[in-house]
């Protein structure tokens, strides 16, 4: 990511104007959630401002929750939804049949236009990390690793969210992204990793993103569409998804 020179201004703080070059980068999804932030100095030096004007602009930005420690001493973009969803929802369901019933019907919304929308504006750079994310989904397939299948799963639909450039969706689909990868961890924990759903599974992945990279978007809505029919189908079957 490359940020740009910040331009002298007579009547405007320095640090205001960094800031509000980091919160545009951050709207218009060049700045995605959870992004690192270059180094301090690094940052510095790229906008050619003084550190302690940068250092100021980053303690607002974190004051307002744009940004976010990593624990380590820096900062990362953070999931500005993050908050609306709540760890005990997560845990909800992850115990109740109905609430990832709920979740599930609210991915089949979102998805869908999330991926159709993947294939009209993903860039070269958004492809690629696409591709990069369906070759790590599909290493973790051929080796049955159960414990990163899911992560790989749920990371494969974030980076497709990410090639909307709709900053909204981005938002959302990141704050939501611990009740994805709960509700799709179930989805492979209820079919007890059969080798013959999980390559169905795996196939239906290979459609979204045959279609993606293809840029056309009926199909790569369709092929998302049919993904998690399929998904709900399997929960109905099992019995997990359970309406009173």
């Amino acid at each position: 990511m490359t940020f740009e020179p910040i331009a002298a201004f007579s009547r405007v703080r320095l640090s205001d104007v960094v800031a509000d070059q980091l919160k545009t980068m951050i709207c218009d999804g060049r700045l995605l959630p959870g992004a690192r932030l270059p180094a301090e100095r690094e940052l510095a030096a790229q906008l050619q401002v003084s550190r302690p004007s940068l250092r100021e602009a980053l303690i607002r930005l974190q004051a307002d929750g744009y940004v976010a420690s990593t624990g380590r001493g820096g900062l990362r973009v953070a999931d500005v939804t993050a908050s609306l969803v709540s760890s005990p929802l997560a845990e909800l369901i992850a115990t109740q049949p109905r609430a990832s019933a709920d979740i599930l019907e609210l991915r089949h919304g979102l998805e869908t236009t999330v991926t159709g929308y993947a294939a009209a504006r993903a860039d070269a750079g958004d492809l690629a990390r696409i591709d990069t994310a369906f070759a790590t989904l599909q290493d973790c397939f051929e080796r049955r690793d159960k414990v990163q299948l899911a992560a790989a799963d749920a990371a494969f639909h974030l980076t497709i969210a990410d090639a909307t450039h709709n900053v909204a969706l981005i938002h959302v689909m990141h704050g939501l992204h611990g009740l994805i990868r709960e509700t799709t961890l179930n989805s492979h924990r209820m079919v007890g990793y059969d080798d013959g759903i999980e390559t169905a599974l795996f196939t239906q992945h290979g459609e979204i993103h045959a279609a993606i990279l293809s840029r056309n978007v009926d199909r790569a809505r369709s092929a998302s569409e049919a993904h998690l029919d399929y998904v709900r189908e399997l929960h109905r079957q099992r019995g997990a998804l359970t309406r009173n």
